[in-house]
């Protein structure tokens, strides 16, 4: 394979196409992502002055690095998603991008080889074309155009068109890497083209449109998975308290399942689940009766949804996010309000809103509890993982 590309303008090693509007390699595009919106580094001072940058090879210092990043004209605002091809010319290319790298299809795997000569080897996963796709599904809009009475009832609508839950159930009694880089894939693509079905969220810019939807994603997903396994109990699909279902026809046997954890750490299995929320939602089961017995119309659905992630989100980016984020709330409150009075006829409806509400709240309350056990997790060091876009999987484990 010949390769033609030029060097990368941060660190002079070879780079891999156009990244933030300048030349570079993915090692100075992925350390722009993540410092060009920190002030950390920007506020310090190099501590070996004319001396940091010795040759090819990059900085000995953050700040210099960063420096140099915004000096050739890095910028977050020139983010690309679909990048200019490198300059390689190859003998034979792959027939498709699945067929090379495998599925899920939009989440890139990497395990280090064994012979690479560092301590603590990571794990690499690229969510990048995760990322991209789910832009190109906010910036194309709705699949199926519809007209709704409200903004609330149009999410309603859109939720029944995702075909959230099935009847043809697959077991997974023994989870591997695969089926949890597929359950990520799922949910951040499902909550995206929820999302466009939402008029308000679409007014937004992409890059806060993107910044919420990594921000909500797992959150929605773990409410969802209550709901799904609430309307599978009612179908007579899962009767027994130990099975619990995802929305894409995944059934979990909480009592039998095995998660193979050997390529996220070197800690034994139920060493590692202690600490990873996302594989197990045991301390939420108690929430799937009250939602049996609620049995909650496709409006209230959407509601409890986008009440519970907006919530969060603004909760976690205090600011203008949070804004954001209580304007959409009083909107599709005002909905809801609406729905009660003139579709339900319903005047008294504030005792069963106050029970669908409990439930909401018992997924913050175990997002929040379950903080301690990740820091400890990050303290131990237990998860050799690294992620491209950390700010995806926070509150997740991962």
């Amino acid at each position: 394979m010949e390769n033609d590309a030029p060097d990368c303008e941060i660190c002079g090693f070879e780079s891999q196409g156009y990244h933030f509007g300048v030349l570079s390699c993915r090692a100075c595009s992925a350390f722009f992502r993540r410092t060009a919106t920190s002030s950390k580094w920007t506020s310090r001072k190099c501590q070996k002055p004319n001396r940091c940058r010795e040759g090819k090879g990059g900085f000995q210092c953050k700040p210099c690095r960063l420096k140099r990043c915004y000096d050739v004209g890095m910028d977050t605002k020139k983010f690309q998603f679909d990048r200019d091809g490198l300059l390689v010319h190859r003998k034979e290319l792959p027939k498709s991008f699945e067929m090379f790298v495998g599925r899920p299809e939009y989440v890139l795997f990497c395990t280090p080889g064994t012979s690479a000569q560092i301590s603590n080897p990571k794990t690499v996963i690229d969510v990048s074309h995760l990322i991209g796709k789910a832009s190109k599904i906010l910036l194309n809009g709705p699949e199926k155009p519809l007209i709704a009475r409200d903004q609330l009832h149009k999410l309603a609508i859109g939720f029944s068109f995702l075909e959230n839950t099935s009847n043809e159930m697959k077991e997974f009694n023994h989870s591997t890497k695969e089926d949890v880089l597929n359950i990520w894939e799922f949910y951040f693509l499902t909550v995206a083209k929820w999302l466009t079905y939402f008029d308000e969220f679409q007014k937004l810019d992409l890059q806060i449109q993107i910044k919420l939807l990594t921000a909500i994603w797992h959150v929605w997903g773990r409410l969802d998975k209550l709901l799904a396994t609430a309307v599978n109990r009612r179908r007579g699909l899962c009767q027994t308290k130990n099975l619990l279902t995802l929305s894409n026809g995944v059934l979990i046997d909480m009592d039998k399942q095995e998660v193979d954890v050997d390529w996220m750490t070197n800690y034994n299995e139920e060493q590692v689940l202690t600490f990873i929320y996302g594989v197990r939602a045991r301390e939420l089961v108690s929430e799937i009766d009250p939602l049996v017995d609620l049995e909650p119309s496709d409006v209230e659905t959407a509601y409890m949804l986008a009440q519970l992630s907006f919530h969060y989100a603004g909760k976690r980016y205090p600011g203008e996010i949070e804004e954001i984020c209580d304007h959409f709330q009083e909107i599709l409150a005002a909905n809801l309000h609406d729905y009660y009075r003139n579709e339900k006829k319903m005047d008294r409806y504030s005792g069963r809103l106050a029970k669908l509400m409990k439930i909401n709240g018992a997924v913050q309350k175990n997002i929040w509890e379950n903080r301690s056990k990740i820091e400890i997790s990050k303290m131990f060091d237990m998860l050799s993982i690294e992620i491209s876009h950390p700010e995806m999987f926070y509150d997740t484990g991962f």
